[in-house]
């Protein structure tokens, strides 16, 4: 007995086809996103490490206000290294890293030279509250460090792209 053919029993070239089309165009669609999250990704990194390094500065300034605060509550004099005690109101200072006195730091937040990324100023405001004198023996003033980066953006009506500087401030009132 011969059976007849049947036209319904499989997929045909167009059919086949279209479905490769489809999914070559979800693909592509997937791509894309990928390469979005990705430079989404190293950009919040970045601006994680500049509130990190922001927050470091202002730690190690704090540490170093507390010292001068106790060493004048003792009687001894601030020494000549305390940076908050003998910083100008309202001047800019570039901070360096204590071990290595570097200026600028890299990706990781790592004091470098080679590879420079970030850079640190910070500026100690007018003092507010107790000004020191005979009778009060420390004062406190705002502190406010400035992380200054550049990243890559893309300008999506020309596509082209340009290195723009981005900033990050964070402030503390510090006792010295």
């Amino acid at each position: 007995m011969i059976r007849p053919l049947r036209r319904d029993a499989g997929f045909s070239l167009i059919e086949f086809l279209m479905t490769a089309v489809i999914l070559g165009i979800g693909l592509l669609g997937l791509a894309a996103l990928t390469t979005t999250a990705m430079r989404s990704y190293g950009g919040s990194r970045t601006r994680d490490t500049a509130i990190a390094l922001s927050g470091s500065v202002l730690d190690q300034l704090a540490l170093d206000g507390r010292i001068s605060a106790q060493m004048r509550s003792s009687g001894g004099a601030v020494p000549a290294t305390a940076l908050v005690a003998n910083a100008a109101d309202g001047a800019a200072n570039t901070y360096a890293d204590p071990a290595t006195t570097w200026t600028t730091f890299d990706l990781q937040g790592q004091p470098s030279q080679t590879a420079p990324i970030f850079n640190i100023t910070w500026v100690r405001r007018a003092a507010k509250g107790l000004v020191p004198t005979a009778s009060s023996l420390s004062a406190a003033s705002e502190v406010v460090v400035n992380v200054q980066w550049s990243e890559e953006i893309k300008n999506a009506a020309t596509g082209t792209t340009a290195l723009e500087p981005r900033y990050i401030s964070t402030s503390r009132v510090i006792r010295y």
